[in-house]
């Protein structure tokens, strides 16, 4: 009996099956990753969320950045390599958006939730070191557990705001930023409440909406703007006939031409990940796993909390766009949690996608 169990539980582990107590069904639609990070710093549930930075130069010097919740914000470069580290707090989640004038100059914003002081942190991307830096001093929430974080430019307004919440109450803030002398300085703009814990959040900038994931509940859409109060639209439900197990977390956006493309969302309670048309009513479109490669140098993922993705092309490795996610439990060998790369054009292709 107990090589048949150690037998399973290698099986398991090749074909990246989840470590849960979900299987993995035998039809299931599988992509492999092919970039890996090194583990994070900190040990057990810390890493969380992923941010890709698009290099207008370079596609192939674009970066992750990645959130270590119990230490740090760490830099990425395409080939996973560790770049930079910022040990400024509990840093969970992180986004960013190009364009913002600072000092009469377009820069790149990245924004941090830290639950050190329950902040917003503020930092510039450098394209040039490829570093980040300070913007200004951390915005305080008066949250209790700033945890979820995103980023919205209005292209009504060309306005840009950050978007945060206290997870475990899912109450939401938007916060306008602004030029504040040569530092990014931000007003609160709007408060909402989503009814339970909620942490995952994208805004898509072109069609003004924001999805957030209400971990025990729903993926819902609501406006990215700062009037749009608390309508929203339920785009898919725990429980419901599309496999969705709680807890729901990370959300992304991929930008497809003419506002069509597709929602990208961290199914937690099943290690795996569900997809939406991005336009119309957000049409569910799939699930996929994420599972070891041939070799077992990289495993699959599981538990995943933060998910980005980008449509634009990043080289030959990633020529459809990238997705990075977080991985809950890093294997082969056992380590600290990391982030894993897949390409998009696998995803294309395991779903039936156009251009896969």
């Amino acid at each position: 009996m107990l090589l048949r169990l150690l037998l399973l539980a290698t099986l398991l582990a090749v074909a990246g099956c989840p470590r849960t107590s979900n299987d993995m069904p035998a039809n299931a639609i599988t992509v492999q990753a092919v970039v890996e990070t090194p583990p994070v710093a900190s040990s057990g549930d810390a890493a969380d969320d992923p941010a890709i930075w698009v290099n207008p130069a370079d596609p192939l010097l674009s970066l992750v950045i990645g959130t270590d919740k119990d230490h740090s914000l760490n830099v990425y470069g395409l080939d996973g390599q560790l770049l930079q580290t910022l040990a400024d707090g509990r840093i969970n989640n992180v986004d960013l958006r190009n364009g913002f004038m600072l000092g009469g100059q377009a820069v790149t914003v990245v924004a941090a939730s830290n639950r050190s002081n329950d902040s917003i942190m503020l930092y510039v991307l450098d394209p040039a070191t490829r570093q980040l830096a300070s913007a200004g001093p951390p915005v305080p929430t008066g949250l209790g557990d700033s945890d979820g974080l995103c980023m919205y430019h209005s292209q009504a307004t060309g306005k840009y705001f950050v978007i945060i919440d206290d997870s475990g109450l899912g109450s939401f803030q938007q916060w306008e930023l602004s030029d504040d002398g040569g530092q990014i300085g931000a007003t609160l703009v709007r408060e909402f409440e989503v009814g339970h814990r909620a942490e995952g959040c994208a805004a898509d900038d072109e069609l003004g909406n924001l999805y957030v994931a209400e971990e025990p509940g729903a993926l819902w859409r609501y406006s990215a703007e700062p009037g749009g109060g608390d309508q929203r639209t339920e785009v898919d439900r725990v429980g419901g006939p599309n496999g969705l197990k709680e807890d729901l977390e990370g959300v992304a956006i991929w930008y497809g031409a003419g506002g069509q493309g597709y929602v990208v969302l961290s199914n937690q309670g099943a290690s795996n990940y569900a997809v939406y048309r991005r336009e119309g009513n957000n049409e569910f479109i799939g699930i996929f796993y994420i599972v070891a490669d041939a070799a077992g140098s990289i495993d699959g993922t599981s538990d995943t909390d933060g998910v980005d993705v980008t449509s634009q092309a990043l080289g030959p490795q990633f020529p459809r766009g990238l997705l990075v996610v977080q991985d809950g439990r890093n294997t082969s060998p056992s380590a600290n949690q990391n982030f894993k790369y897949v390409s998009w054009q696998d995803i294309e292709v395991a779903l039936g996608l156009p251009g896969g």
